[in-house]
């Protein structure tokens, strides 16, 4: 059966205990991958920061053995979801502004030259990337849920939406360019989020979208260990079953590559120390050796950025 979070009422925030099909290819040869571990965070609006520490605090996940899709289930509701993501307030996101910026220059490159297009960053969190894309010559809007994440980018002159993806599809609006970075993961329906988005993004438009990487050796290699195996990351794609998700709603995929963010020294070892807690006293040492403002490109594999073009 299909999975449809957005059917639910409000008043019943998970689906039943064992998923009936995978959520992408339908396949009924499901496992549990992953039990659940630590406490239940969805509903907590910081389990769902970017900058989250919940590593490894995560619900069962199950894989399917036909195309590797992993997903959490029960899943809470698109309701429960939607009230979290409105509520989430994230200072130390603020503070890593500046390598927020020098992470986001650097993928600006692979959107191409600007030439005056519009683009829609979906998830713009505080901006930031609106910010860098302006630079660049394109002429950028934002989707934000967090009432005060799209408080800060509209402090910086943007067009923030504040409503669901679908429902700014509806009103026939469409782009150049929808970007999502590290947004698809922590969608209720990601199905119907990119057939959203496909409406949103004009013929010979393009997608662009990062998102950790399931499939990668890191992620094989760590297991159960792999410190994206959060609350807030309800899909793991791999890149197979990410681009068969795209070309199901209509994408063409011509681009997967690994994605790199930047981050400081600071963050890095709390990161870490949060991630692996048997290192956290050495992690807390290093932090005070280390000088935090130090920027340090960090790409393990684990993390893919994918262009889908619109025919």
């Amino acid at each position: 059966m299909p999975l449809d979070v957005t059917a639910r009422a409000p008043s019943e925030p998970y689906l039943s205990p064992v998923p009936g099909a995978c959520y992408l290819c339908k396949g009924r040869r499901l496992r549990l991958r992953y039990p659940a571990r630590g406490p239940r965070g969805a509903g907590d609006a910081a389990a769902y920061r970017c900058t989250s520490f919940g590593h490894r605090t995560h619900p069962p996940i199950w894989e399917c053995e036909e195309c590797q899709m992993l997903f959490q289930w029960p899943l809470p509701s698109a309701a429960e979801l939607l009230r979290a993501y409105q509520d989430v307030e994230d200072p130390l996101y603020v503070a890593e502004k500046d390598n927020r910026y020098r992470t986001f220059r650097r993928v600006l490159q692979a959107l191409g030259p600007a030439q005056g297009r519009t683009l829609l960053d979906v998830g713009a969190y505080c901006g930031y990337f609106l910010d860098v894309a302006r630079e660049g010559g394109f002429r950028p809007e934002g989707l934000e849920l967090s009432r005060w994440a799209a408080g800060h980018a509209r402090s910086l002159g943007f067009t923030v939406h504040g409503r669901p993806l679908r429902e700014l599809a509806a009103e026939g609006r469409t782009y150049d360019v929808v970007t999502l970075w590290d947004v698809v993961e922590h969608f209720a329906d990601p199905r119907e989020e990119l057939a959203a988005a496909f409406q949103l993004v004009r013929p010979g438009g393009r997608l662009y979208l990062s998102t950790i990487d399931a499939s990668s050796l890191v992620a094989r290699v760590l297991g159960g260990q792999w410190p994206w195996l959060m609350d807030m990351h309800l899909f793991y794609f791999g890149r197979s079953t990410l681009a068969m998700l795209l070309e199901e709603v209509g994408f063409q995929v011509v681009e997967a590559r690994t994605y790199t963010h930047i981050i400081s020294a600071d963050y890095l070892l709390r990161k870490l120390g949060a991630s692996f807690q048997p290192l956290a006293p050495v992690m807390g040492g290093l932090r005070r050796l280390v000088p935090p403002g130090w920027s340090v490109p960090f790409n393990l594999g684990d993390n893919m950025l994918m262009a889908a073009e619109r025919p």
